[in-house]
């Protein structure tokens, strides 16, 4: 007995020990339920967070990719707009040269031929080509827009990889006797194309503190720049590209001096002859282009003055100065007001002379005037006559009408020959006759309708078959033959002729 309630009491006793660990196992920490629920919610934060950044790649990409198509389509209309330019350029160009095209790209060499020569007149920028060009350029179609003495270039400096580098001007043509895939440049133009350092070096050296008195590039003595020793060098070359352009005459040109010696030492001295310096200068070259640089001698010096401004331009800022009067405007300054008053001066005698070149004009067109009234009294007085004729011819077939035959009608007792005519200019006209009738009256009613002139001999034929009516003196319209409803067309004869 004791045993069991022994057994008993340390059931008892386990039995609450148990209970206390299941409840704290489901109610505890680390429950099942709460385990499940973290791993349900960090699969969901990452989930956002996963999502988020997809969000955001993907709008990082759009907007990647809007740049790139934005890039693009402002590259497809910058080509696009290029392309127009280039294609516009290239009409106007060809425009300007009457539809010829040429170009090519040469070596340029320094080239004193004009010096050798003893050519003073425009031999600054004329250059020597090889007699291949002079053959393209025929082939081309060059010789039909002007003389050789007349063909002008557009002179681009070109890189190895073909694209244009530096600046570019116009030149003329000196002769072409030169060597093959060379082309002759004389020291000036060498120099406008950059090929001296020392003028380079002057021109572009120009930091912002500097003064404009060394900013300026300084003159450059003319005796050491016409040597074919100097800093141009014998053996310094150029690649460049010749283009073929027809340039306008030049009117008007505006220079601007690139030294204030120009103004200190020239422009204010009474004694110097200003615009004798500018012609002479001008004389040296046959063509200008905006970005050149003029130089005027003075002395044993030069003076730059750049192309700033010509007139007309249609021709990409370039015109000849061949066989052309060109007016020079000094660019406005106070230090050269007295040359401004100089070339006033001399504007008005050009002005004078352009007057009487005006006279002149005005005296042709008063002879063109005159030929034209002469012309207009002439065509008057045929008008006159014409009308005279026509008027003669009027009377002419009205008296033919006079002398017809009464018509006959449709059902008139004696009969009645219905007649068709088809006369020269096309008209159809019918009349019917009785067959009494004298046959020239069929005759003169069509030269009553107009289907021959006073004079004009004809006869009246059917095609099909082919029958000839000829006027026949004391004939009647019976005994000619002329049958009702025949269409008779009128065949005028020339002077002289038979049937």
């Amino acid at each position: 007995g004791s045993g069991h309630a022994h057994a008993s009491r340390t059931n008892e006793r386990a039995s609450p020990g148990h209970s206390g660990r299941v409840a704290m196992f489901l109610n505890g920490p680390f429950s099942a339920a709460d385990k499940l629920k973290r791993e349900q919610d960090k699969r969901k934060a990452d989930l956002a967070k996963r999502q988020a950044s997809e969000r955001r790649a993907k709008s990082t990409a759009d907007a990647h990719q809007r740049d790139r198509e934005d890039q693009a389509r402002r590259e497809r209309q910058e080509t696009a707009q290029r392309r127009a330019e280039e294609k516009a350029e290239l009409e106007r160009v060809l425009t300007n040269n009457e539809g010829v095209a040429w170009e090519r790209r040469f070596v340029g060499v320094r080239s004193d031929a004009a010096m050798v020569k003893g050519i003073r007149f425009r031999c600054d920028d004329k250059v020597v080509l090889p007699p291949s060009a002079w053959r393209e350029l025929t082939n081309a179609g060059a010789a039909n827009v002007g003389s050789a003495n007349n063909v002008f270039f557009e002179i681009t400096v070109m890189d190895a990889n073909g694209t244009a580098v530096g600046r570019r001007t116009h030149a003329g043509a000196l002769g072409f006797d030169g060597v093959e895939g060379q082309v002759g440049l004389p020291a000036p133009l060498m120099r406008t194309l950059g090929a001296s350092t020392s003028y380079n070096a002057a021109v572009s050296t120009q930091p912002d503190a500097m003064d404009v008195d060394e900013r300026t590039p300084p003159p450059v003595d003319l005796t050491e720049a016409e040597s074919p020793s100097n800093a141009l060098g014998a053996d310094a070359a150029l690649d460049v590209k010749l283009s073929f352009r027809r340039l306008p005459k030049g009117t008007w040109v505006k220079l601007q001096p690139r030294s204030k010696d120009f103004q200190g030492e020239l422009a204010v001295d009474a004694d110097v002859d200003l615009r004798a310096l500018l012609e002479a200068t001008m004389q040296r070259r046959s063509a200008l282009t905006v970005g050149d640089d003029v130089m005027v001698p003075f002395g044993d010096r030069e003076f730059p003055l750049r192309v700033v401004e010509v007139q007309p331009d249609d021709a990409g800022g370039a015109v000849s100065l061949i066989e052309t009067d060109v007016e020079v405007d000094i660019a406005p300054s106070e230090d050269y007001e007295e040359a401004m008053r100089r070339l006033a001066e001399a504007e008005m005698k050009r002005l004078a002379a352009a007057a009487a070149v005006e006279q002149e004009r005005r005296d042709r067109e008063g002879a063109a005037k005159e030929a034209e009234e002469t012309r207009a009294r002439e065509a008057a007085e045929k008008a006159e006559a014409d009308a005279a004729a026509a008027e003669r011819a009027a009377r002419y077939r009205a008296a033919m009408l006079e002398r017809l035959p009464v018509e006959p009608a449709v059902d008139a007792a004696g009969g009645c020959v219905p007649c068709r005519f088809q006369l020269p200019d096309g008209r159809t006209v019918t009349r019917r006759f009785a067959p009494t009738d004298p046959l020239g009256a069929v005759f003169d009613y069509v030269r009553s309708a107009g289907g021959a002139g006073e004079g004009e001999s004809f006869r009246l034929v059917t095609r099909w078959p082919r029958t000839v009516t000829e006027f026949s003196d004391g004939a009647t319209v019976q005994s000619a033959g002329v049958k009702p409803g025949d269409t008779l067309f009128v065949e005028k004869l020339a002077h002289g002729e038979n049937a």
